[in-house]
């Protein structure tokens, strides 16, 4: 196997050993508003949920890089949400995935990205930011806290406050996400995306019968 130290590496190098390793990785698209009022959207593949109880997630912001028109500047989405406590994470299937991906072009703050793309916005319920109509589930968020662990990047820690699901994606009666209906995409290495409609179910074991159950 090939040994490779990361002590010596420049950030870009490890940049790409560390995202090309870990995937899939979760599509959050992410809705924020200007001072404005201007909806922004921004996908970012550095998301996880944390946790249910509050219920917390997730998402790594980088500032923009030298690829970019705007480069070392922060990143219009946690401009947004330090200023509101507020936005909306809009999950990324086959129906809107090369529009979110147009929405992680360096765009102005000027421009809102649903709109130059063609994304429609609705009204959420309890946050003042619109989700995306055409997501198959959207989160509204407050924010939690947003930790500035290095001069470029920061993690927004969110708390969600209600969900949206697409007709036919919750089983109102348990209170489940249909899976099986459920399609997201997944972040790869570089700019390589995966479906997920290939499945395979794995059950977990509890290791003493007599006092534990699989979970399911």
């Amino acid at each position: 196997m090939a040994h490779v130290s990361m002590s010596h590496l420049t950030r870009m190098q490890k940049y790409w050993l560390v995202t090309g390793s870990v995937g899939p990785r979760p599509i959050a698209l992410v809705t924020s508003l200007a001072q404005d009022g201007l909806c922004n959207a921004a996908p970012f593949s550095a998301f996880n949920y944390m946790g249910e109880d509050p219920p917390l997630f997730a998402i790594a912001v980088d500032h923009y890089g030298e690829e970019s028109h705007r480069p070392g500047e922060r990143k219009d989405t946690l401009c947004n949400i330090v200023e509101h406590g507020e936005f909306v994470v809009n999950m990324v299937d086959e129906t809107i995935v090369e529009r979110a991906i147009l929405c992680g072009s360096d765009f102005p703050a000027h421009i809102s990205e649903p709109e130059a793309v063609g994304l429609e916005l609705t009204s959420s319920t309890t946050v003042k930011v619109p989700r995306i109509a055409e997501a198959p589930i959207a989160w509204e968020c407050k924010l939690f806290k947003v930790l500035d662990f290095s001069a470029q990047r920061s993690i927004v820690f969110g708390e969600i406050a209600a969900m949206y699901f697409r007709e036919g994606l919750l089983d109102e009666e348990r209170l489940r996400v249909r899976v099986d209906e459920f399609q997201p995409y997944g972040r790869l290495g570089g700019p390589n995306y995966c479906r997920t409609t290939d499945r395979v179910t794995l059950k977990v074991p509890t290791y003493l019968a007599s006092t534990g159950v699989p979970r399911e």
